[in-house]
């Protein structure tokens, strides 16, 4: 008998290997989030390369996964709970690949600084924000694993947490008055690093809004 091509396995099977393969790619974008944020806080070039160059297997994993939900999309013809369910597949893959570019960024940026040490506040705060960035996308990640769409308000009160933290941040580097330029420029690194947090942090409420609908076929909000 001639095998039957992958493109032709039953849509269910097919979306469930897709499905597999986004929480494995989920996996590298946290484990990049906690070696970056190792990296930034101990000024460790040799970690901060690793996250780098880790890219590349979460660029390839990214690119699989697209071009099999295009497949399936060109010669299964999903509707209705299916299509939702490539259409959210879809977004979570790119929302975890841009998590793991903002932590490239993360990393370089422990390059940039290097070899200044970080203000102790400035230490505290970029940790505590690395785990709520890391917890949110782990969450988020449940919430679609296991199909829940109950996720999505939680999701979005954590992120206040997450934007309570950025302003402490900038709170404390606008109180440095700084006037060299080595201070300035840490100011402006540990800045941006921030906003990588916190763009993560609102990645991970995307992606459970999105399994929201995924499930429900209802937008958060909508039944108001």
């Amino acid at each position: 008998m001639e095998a039957v091509p992958a493109a032709r396995r039953p849509l269910e099977d097919e979306l469930g290997e897709i499905r597999n393969d986004i929480i494995r790619l989920a996996a590298l974008s946290t484990e990049a989030i906690a070696g970056g944020t190792q990296a930034f806080l101990d000024g460790d070039l040799a970690v901060a390369e690793a996250v780098v160059e880790g890219d590349d297997k979460i660029d390839e994993l990214y690119h699989h996964v697209e071009d099999r939900l295009l497949l399936v999309l060109a010669t299964q013809s999903p509707v209705a709970a299916d299509l939702r369910a490539v259409i959210t597949m879809m977004r979570i893959n790119h929302e975890l690949e841009r998590d793991a570019d903002l932590m490239v960024n993360v990393a370089k940026t422990t390059r940039r600084i290097y070899p200044h040490e970080l203000d102790p506040k400035v230490r505290g705060i970029i940790d505590r924000m690395g785990i709520q960035a890391s917890n949110q996308t782990r969450l988020a990640i449940d919430a679609f694993a296991d199909s829940d769409p109950n996720w999505a308000a939680a999701l979005q009160d954590m992120d206040d947490s997450m934007d309570e933290l950025t302003k402490s941040l900038f709170r404390h580097i606008l109180a440095w008055g700084a006037s060299d330029e080595g201070t300035v420029l840490q100011a402006v690194q540990v800045a941006l690093v921030a906003r990588h947090y916190e763009r993560i942090a609102d990645h991970a409420v995307t992606i459970a809004e999105r399994v929201q609908w995924m499930v429900t076929g209802t937008h958060p909000g909508a039944e108001e």
